[in-house]
C-alpha cells in the first residue's frame, strides 16, 4: 500500500448513496453510528428514475425526521385510470393505496427524484458522524473476522481505504459489491424494453389541460404509462414495439410524434429520453459475512406498481435497527439472515404483483386484449367487487410472510396503525410514532399489564423498549386516543397489548396473560448475545 493512501475507519460503509443508501445513512445517523457513504457520482442525477412512494415510505421518512420537508415538495394522489386508446375516457378507475390515512399519511405520493434526493443528502448534514464521499469509485472489497475494507479511487486518481465493521451494498442493479461478494441474481424471466420520456412544462407550473390522474393506456398497438409527477414534471413511458432497436426507439423525432397524442409540444420541454429494460430479478443470497445487500443490488422489478424505490427504502428501514442491535453487541449476526429471509419473501411478492399487472397492461395480442378489456377492465369499471379483486391481486403492499415476528397473533407481520394521539398535560396531538420513539415499543390498554411488570423489565433490560399505555380519558403519562382508533383496533384484534418493532411492523400481540410467551419468542428470535440470562424466568 502506498504511503499516501488514506485509511478511514467507521462502523458502517455504505456503497452507493442513491435513495436506499442515503435513507440508510440518515437512519444510522439518527442511531448515532459512524457511517461513510461512498458515491461514484459527484452530484445527484439530474432526471427522475423513480416517481412514486406510499404511506409506509413517508412513515420511514418521518422516522428519519424528513417527512415535513419531503411533504412540501411531493404531491399526494388517489386514483389510477385504465384507458384503452389515447384521448378516450377511462373504462375503469382504481384507488391507489389506503385512503383513510391509517398509517398517518396519504396513501400515495408523486415526487421529483432529484428534489427528493436533495432532501436525503441535506439530511445527512445533521450528523457529524455521517460522511458522504462523492466522486469515489470502489475498486476492491475484502473482509475478515474483524471487518470489511473497501478500496476506492477518487476523481483525481488518489486512492483511499475505508475500514468498517459492516459494508452495505446499495450500488444498484449492476452492483460491484454484489459481484465482489459472490452473490448472484435470479431472473423471473420478465424482460421488456420501454422508453421513458421526462418532461417539464415551459411555464414551470402545473398544466391544467393535462390529466391530473395517473393512467395506463392499454392499447395493444402501443402500451403507454402516463405519470403526472410533483410540480411541473410529467413523464410518459412507451413500450418498445415493432422490434425497434434502442437507437430507433429513442429517436427524438419518433418520441415527439408519440407525445403529440398526449400533450401540446409547445407547452413542454423534453428533459430526458431513456431506454430501459424492465426486469424481474432478485438475489438468492443477500449476505456474505459482513457484506449485506439492499435496494436494487438485491432486487429489481418492473415499475407497474411503483414499488422499486419503495422496496429499497423498506430494506433500509428493516436493516438499520438490526445493524444497531448487532453493533451494540445486543444481538448476534444471524439477525442479518433473518433480514434476508424477511425482505426476500416480501420483495418477491411485490415483483410477482408487478409482473402480473405488467403482463395485463402490455399485452400486444389483440384477441387477448379484447377479452381483457371486456372481461376485466370494463367489468371492473361497473362492479366495485371486481375492481377490488383486481386491485388486491396487484396489491402493492403485503404483510411480512417471514422474518422476525412472533406469529402468535394474526397481526404479526402487519404494519401497526398510526393515528394521532394526545400526550402531556396540554394534550398535544402527535402521530403515534413520535411517541413510540426509535426502539421497540409495547402499546397497551391502560392498566392491563400492571401485573406483568417483571416481564416488561426483562425486555427493557435486553433492548431499548418503551411502554406506552392509552385510554379514552388519559391522565399523566397515559396517551389519549381522541379518534378512538386505538380502542377500535384493539377491540377488533382482541388484544390488550401489541409489541411493535422499530420499523413499525407488529412483532406480536395478545391478551395480558400472553405477554410472557410473546416475550420468550421475542428474545429467542432476536438472537440475543445474552439470551440465556434474559430468558430465565421470562414467562413468570
Amino acid at each position: 500500500m502506498q504511503e499516501s493512501t488514506t485509511i478511514t475507519t467507521c462502523d458502517v460503509i455504505i456503497v452507493g448513496l442513491g435513495p436506499t443508501g442515503a435513507v440508510l445513512a440518515n437512519l444510522l445517523g439518527r442511531y448515532g453510528w459512524s457511517v461513510v457513504g461512498l458515491e461514484r457520482d459527484e452530484d445527484l442525477y439530474y432526471a427522475p428514475r423513480a416517481v412514486h412512494f406510499d404511506d409506509e415510505i413517508m412513515r420511514i421518512f418521518q422516522f428519519a425526521g424528513l417527512a415535513e420537508d419531503i411533504g412540501r415538495t411531493s404531491e399526494s394522489f388517489t386514483d389510477m385510470e385504465i384507458i384503452l386508446r389515447p384521448g378516450r375516457k377511462p373504462v375503469s378507475r382504481s384507488r391507489i393505496g389506503s385512503q383513510d390515512r391509517r398509517y398517518g399519511h396519504p396513501g400515495a405520493w408523486w415526487f421529483h427524484q432529484p428534489t427528493l434526493e436533495r432532501h436525503f443528502h441535506d439530511g445527512l448534514k445533521r450528523y457529524p458522524n455521517v460522511t458522504p464521499v462523492y466522486g469515489c469509485r470502489v475498486t476492491a472489497v475484502a473482509q475478515d473476522a474483524d471487518g470489511v475494507r473497501a478500496t476506492a479511487v477518487q476523481r483525481d486518481g488518489s486512492e483511499r481505504v475505508f475500514h468498517g465493521r459492516y459494508l452495505i451494498g446499495c450500488d444498484g442493479g449492476k452492483s460491484f459489491v454484489r459481484r465482489e461478494a459472490g452473490l448472484r441474481l435470479e431472473s423471473a424471466d420478465f424482460d421488456e424494453a420501454w422508453v421513458v420520456v421526462d418532461t417539464k412544462t415551459r411555464s414551470g407550473q402545473k398544466d391544467a389541460l393535462l390529466p391530473a390522474n395517473h393512467s395506463q393506456v392499454c392499447n395493444p398497438a402501443q402500451p403507454v404509462t402516463y405519470v403526472p409527477m410533483a410540480g411541473p414534471y410529467y413523464e410518459w413511458q412507451f413500450m418498445v414495439t415493432g422490434g425497434k432497436s434502442e437507437r430507433e426507439a429513442t429517436d427524438p423525432y419518433l418520441v415527439r410524434q408519440q407525445l403529440r397524442e398526449f400533450v401540446d409540444l409547445d407547452k413542454i420541454e423534453i428533459t430526458r429520453i431513456a431506454y430501459y429494460k424492465f426486469h424481474g430479478l432478485w438475489a438468492n443470497d443477500w449476505r456474505n459475512g459482513r457484506i449485506i445487500l439492499a435496494g436494487d443490488s438485491a432486487h429489481q422489478m418492473p415499475p407497474f406498481l411503483g414499488q422499486g424505490m419503495c422496496s429499497g427504502v423498506r430494506d433500509a428501514s428493516s436493516l438499520c435497527w438490526r445493524l444497531d442491535l448487532v453493533l451494540r453487541g445486543i444481538a448476534q449476526e444471524r439477525l442479518f439472515d433473518d433480514y434476508e429471509a424477511e425482505r426476500s419473501a416480501h420483495v418477491r411478492e411485490i415483483i410477482n404483483g408487478a409482473m402480473f399487472l405488467g403482463n395485463i397492461i402490455q399485452t400486444r395480442h389483440r384477441g387477448v386484449a379484447f377479452l381483457r378489456d371486456w372481461l376485466l377492465f370494463r367489468t371492473a369499471g361497473l362492479l366495485p367487487f371486481v375492481n377490488k379483486a383486481f386491485a388486491d391481486k396487484a396489491n402493492r403492499k403485503k404483510p411480512l410472510a417471514a422474518g422476525f415476528c412472533g406469529w402468535g397473533h394474526r397481526l404479526s407481520g402487519h404494519l401497526a396503525l398510526q393515528p394521532r394521539v394526545s400526550r402531556g398535560e396540554e394534550g398535544e396531538q402527535v402521530l403515534l410514532d413520535n411517541a413510540l420513539g426509535h426502539g421497540f415499543a409495547v402499546l397497551a390498554r391502560r392498566g392491563c399489564l400492571d401485573g406483568r411488570r417483571a416481564v416488561l423489565e426483562r425486555l427493557a433490560q435486553a433492548v431499548d423498549l418503551r411502554l406506552l399505555e392509552f385510554a379514552d380519558d388519559p391522565a399523566g403519562a397515559v396517551l389519549g386516543d381522541p379518534s378512538g382508533t386505538l380502542r377500535h383496533w384493539f377491540d377488533e384484534a382482541d388484544m390488550d397489548f401489541v409489541l411493535i418493532r422499530p420499523d413499525r411492523y407488529v412483532f406480536d400481540a395478545g391478551r395480558a396473560g400472553q405477554l410472557g410467551s410473546v416475550a420468550e419468542r421475542f428474545l429467542t428470535g432476536l438472537a440475543l448475545a445474552r439470551q440465556t440470562n434474559q430468558l430465565q424466568g421470562v414467562a413468570a
